[in-house]
């Protein structure tokens, strides 16, 4: 049995492997120049801006190299179909025939001369192939003489035979001959078939029409499965890189809360632990960070409470020694004058007192300016329990000959049990400078009120001592008044011998005993008000 196909001069000749792959170097030829021609027609900018936005998307790279592999893998699975279903086509239908042509063989051996027509006939019909009788016994012009017997459908002569080789020289066909006795007697014949196999009726045919519905579907499902890849890998990992995008942002509220279990999954997990230890550990690193911070601000306080007690402290000696400057000088002319018996200053009787008199000034002044420089210097004062009504009895005890002088009268008016934590003498210091304030700025005739009581203030108790009298002090005086060294009426001041470090004293010694002071124009009368911590008074 040969495969042949009929060359241009009508021979015979075996070409089968040329026959099934002549289409395949021309398919593959015209995609090449195809991709050539689109591959020159791309705009280099493009290409290249598109290069780089599929490099920087992880969902995209996964879904184009998913959609490409199937539609490779598509592509393949096409080609094969287009390719490999001929030939099986063609080998399965040679093997047919080649069965057809066996049964016909033994059927020709057992049938008469005269009735082999009908089953020649019947073979064709069967088979779709052509069939020749030969009597290789008997030579016409060198060949084997075509005898047709009876039979409508097989070849008759030479000249049917050319015209059917013409007639399919673009088709592949496969043959077969062999020789065989009617009824093993007689003469001996050769029986040969041709099948040709017509190009546009083969499954090369169909598969080529079917093409573009294939190459939807492979587009369909190779899409689908892209999807599908790029919705189970890549969806997870630009969730995760939220996550971190977030945590960039120092923002560890966002979790990716995935509940896979695969290799995705651990990373989920991990990172979502990792956001939780980042965030507590900059919970903690925060908190450190203002208590730092809360310590900073204490120091820089402490710093500057330091700077203004230093800056206080030389604008206070600066004062102290500027008062101090006016009394020594005056007592030194004092004494030269009676040394040097100059005039008046002979008269030591009356002068020497005047000297004494100015030396207990000074010697005033320098106490107060040790008591200012203590309360300054931040130490302890020694405290005990004192009763505030008692002190001020006592105060005003002492105040009496100040008053008669000056022609007032006072009210008083206390609570019983003003008992607080502080030192005797400091606090009466400091209620004296209030009190003789008021006595040296009242006029004459009018009446000092002196109260005293229990409130409570901010959850707290709290013993109020308020000293009025007539009068009234000009505004620009009123935030000046605790300063060292300030007076508001000079003329007065120096009249009354006054230090100008009472009130700035008195407010020092309150402070540091944890009260406040404060004085205000009260309609028209001025009011002092003095505040210390009250404390239980211990019952019996």
């Amino acid at each position: 049995m040969t495969i042949s196909r009929p060359y241009a001069d009508g021979g015979i000749g075996l070409d089968r492997d040329k026959c099934f792959s002549s289409g395949e170097n021309t398919d593959n030829l015209r995609g090449r120049n195809a991709d050539n021609t689109c591959g020159e027609n791309v705009d280099n900018g493009k290409k290249k801006g598109f290069f780089r936005w599929v490099r920087s998307r992880l969902s995209v790279k996964v879904f184009l190299i998913t959609f490409l592999v199937q539609i490779l893998f598509g592509a393949l699975i096409i080609g094969v179909l287009y390719y490999s279903t001929p030939r099986s086509y063609n080998t399965a239908k040679q093997d047919s025939v080649e069965s057809d042509f066996q049964e016909l063989l033994e059927a020709m051996a057992e049938t008469k001369y005269e009735d082999a027509g009908p089953v020649m006939d019947a073979f064709v019909r069967e088979s779709g192939a052509d069939i020749l009788l030969y009597n290789v016994s008997t030579t016409l012009d060198g060949k084997p003489l075509l005898t047709s017997l009876n039979s409508v459908r097989a070849i008759h002569t030479y000249e049917e035979l050319d015209k059917l080789m013409a007639q399919h020289e673009n088709s592949y066909y496969f043959n077969n001959s062999r020789n065989f006795r009617f009824q093993n007697t007689g003469p001996t014949y050769r029986l040969e078939y041709y099948y040709f196999v017509d190009e546009g009726n083969t499954m090369t045919t169909a598969i080529r029409k079917s093409l573009p519905l294939i190459i939807v579907a492979v587009i369909l499902v190779s899409l689908l499965c892209a999807y599908i890849y790029t919705f189970i890998f890549a969806r997870p990992v630009k969730k995760l890189s939220s996550v971190s995008r977030a945590m960039a942002d120092f923002d560890f509220s966002k979790k990716s809360g995935s509940k896979r279990l695969d290799e995705i999954g651990d990373l989920s997990r991990d990172l979502d632990l990792m956001a939780g230890s980042l965030d507590e550990k900059i919970s903690e690193l925060n908190q450190k960070n203002m208590e730092m911070e809360k310590k900073n601000r204490e120091l820089s306080e402490e710093v500057s409470r330091r700077k203004e007690l230093e800056s206080q402290k030389d604008m206070f000696f600066s004062a102290a020694s500027h008062e101090l400057k006016t009394p020594v000088t005056i007592l030194e002319g004092q004494l030269r004058g009676m040394i040097d018996g100059v005039e008046p200053y002979t008269d030591h009787e009356e002068y020497l007192p005047r000297a004494l008199g100015t030396v207990k000034r000074m010697e005033s002044l320098i106490n107060e300016i040790l008591i200012a420089s203590r309360m300054q210097s931040g130490k302890e004062i020694v405290a005990a329990r004192v009763d505030m009504v008692q002190l001020l009895e006592e105060k005003m005890e002492d105040s009496e000959d100040l008053f008669e002088s000056r022609g007032l009268k006072m009210d008083l008016s206390f609570e019983n049990g003003l008992i607080f934590e502080g030192n005797r003498e400091l606090t009466s210091l400091a209620i004296g400078a209030f009190i003789s304030n008021a006595a040296f700025y009242s006029e004459e005739g009018t009446t000092v009120f002196v109260d005293a009581e229990k409130s409570e203030d901010e959850n707290k108790k709290v013993i109020l001592v308020s000293i009025r009298n007539a009068g009234h002090i000009e505004e620009k005086d009123l935030t000046h008044l605790f300063e060292p060294f300030y007076r508001a009426d000079k003329s007065r001041s120096r009249r009354s011998g006054g230090s100008g470090l009472g009130l700035y004293l008195a407010k020092l010694i309150l402070e540091k005993q944890g009260g406040a002071c404060r004085m205000e124009n009260d309609g028209s009368d001025v009011l002092a008000v003095i505040e210390l911590p009250a404390v239980l008074e211990e019952r019996k």
